[in-house]
């Protein structure tokens, strides 16, 4: 067996751990066979490939790995998403809004709304600048910007 083929076997199995791993570090080794491998294939000798391998798998790791790890982890816990990003959000009245009813344009989207009775019940125009305070159910609760 060639040592192209063992040096592609060798990624192969990396990729496969790094699969359940999933911590880049495997991954860059796979690289790193890969990069032997081609090696190999062009005709280096086995010192050189053992060399290359190496070489690519600690500079990944020591290069690259540092910095996507940082690009994938930007992201933390307190992070909110979907209805919880909501709450302070900016919207617009596409119909009056009122304590009971309303309708509102929110990042694109038209959602049912009124107006929140702890800050206000003063019924709100057609195009009034609005702020989202809370979520409760499908309807957004709301109160005017301040001009």
């Amino acid at each position: 067996m060639s040592p192209a083929v063992l040096w592609m076997a060798v990624a192969l199995v990396a990729v496969g751990v790094e699969v359940f791993m999933v911590d880049l570090t495997f991954g860059l080794i796979a690289v790193g066979a890969g990069a032997a491998g081609v090696a190999a294939f062009a005709g280096a000798p086995l010192w050189l490939q053992a060399v290359i391998g190496v070489g690519v798998s600690v500079a990944g790791i020591g290069l690259v790995r540092p910095i996507a790890l940082r690009h994938l982890r930007r992201s933390s816990p307190e992070t909110r998403t979907g209805v919880d990003a909501l709450p302070g959000a900016t919207a617009r009245a596409v119909s009056e809004v009122t304590a009971d009813d309303g309708r509102i344009s929110l990042r694109g989207e038209i959602w049912s709304a009124r107006l929140d009775p702890d800050v206000t019940s003063v019924p709100v125009a057609t195009g009034t600048p609005l702020v989202v305070t809370r979520i409760d159910g499908a309807t957004a609760l709301v109160f005017p910007v301040d001009p």
